[in-house]
């Protein structure tokens, strides 16, 4: 092959190069769309671990890590109207306890109900700033200042808080599982110190937290379920109301 061809070859080559190159910056500069970043499909298995993965033209996976998972956490968009109910179990040597929870929530307030294990009924109001509470059939309660993390704890149940405040290198295991046929974000931090290891899963549908496990030396010590019922929005019959009949807030 002759000085011509060669040099006539490599002008071919290098057009080319620089053709696939504008090209590749022509896409990302005007591309108006990008592809909505959302979470593999799921297996219908409980528990973690159960995870799948899917593609396509128009989908970017997510994957769930120990390393990503907060940040997928603080993503979601935690349901602001529903009802719902759950219970949270305690344990200690030689028994345990149940407090039922039947929880109300529209419009930046939340009215729960609980059950304690020794059968008295307490009931929490609260608007973001003045919690209220009372017990049974009482005419007259009490307030306290409410935060971010009052509504939760009121319902004995961990809040975004507890996972979002992690440690990430407390963070043992996390991803994308089922829960009672729940897609959930799985996460599993533990406490050298205090030898306590915590299990959450928190749903990727409602981004609120469907169940939580507390374990010390193997043993659970705390659980929550809120896999049954949850309904959204809040049912628009339920009033706000303190038990003076001063009404706070209506659906």
């Amino acid at each position: 092959m002759d000085q011509k061809s060669r040099t006539r070859i490599a002008v071919i080559i290098a057009c080319i190069v620089v053709a696939a190159v504008f090209g590749s910056f022509a896409y990302s500069l005007f591309s108006t769309r990008t592809p909505p970043v959302v979470l593999p499909s799921l297996q219908p298995d409980d528990g973690p671990g159960s995870t799948s993965s899917s593609s396509g033209d128009s989908i970017q996976l997510v994957e769930v890590t120990t390393d990503s998972v907060q940040a997928v956490i603080a993503s979601l968009d935690r349901a602001a109207s529903y009802h719902r109910q759950f219970s949270v179990r305690t344990y200690w040597p030689g028994g345990s306890g149940t407090t039922t929870v039947y929880t109300w929530v529209d419009d930046g307030f939340t009215y729960s109900r609980c059950t304690l294990p020794s059968g008295h009924i307490r009931y929490c109001l609260s608007d973001g700033d003045t919690m209220y509470y009372w017990y049974g059939s009482s005419s007259t309660y009490l307030t306290a200042p409410a935060d971010s993390m009052s509504e939760d704890l009121a319902q004995y149940m961990p809040s975004y808080e507890d996972v979002l405040d992690l440690d990430p290198k407390s963070i043992c295991d996390a991803g994308y599982v089922a829960y009672a046929g729940h897609p959930c974000i799985y996460v599993e931090s533990k406490t050298e110190e205090l030898a306590y290891l915590e299990r959450y899963w928190v749903s990727v549908e409602s981004g609120l937290l469907v169940a939580a496990q507390t374990l010390k030396d193997d043993q659970i010590v705390y659980s929550m379920d809120a896999s049954g019922s949850f309904q959204t929005p809040c049912p628009s019959n339920v009033s706000f109301s303190l038990p003076d009949g001063t009404v706070l807030h209506s659906v």
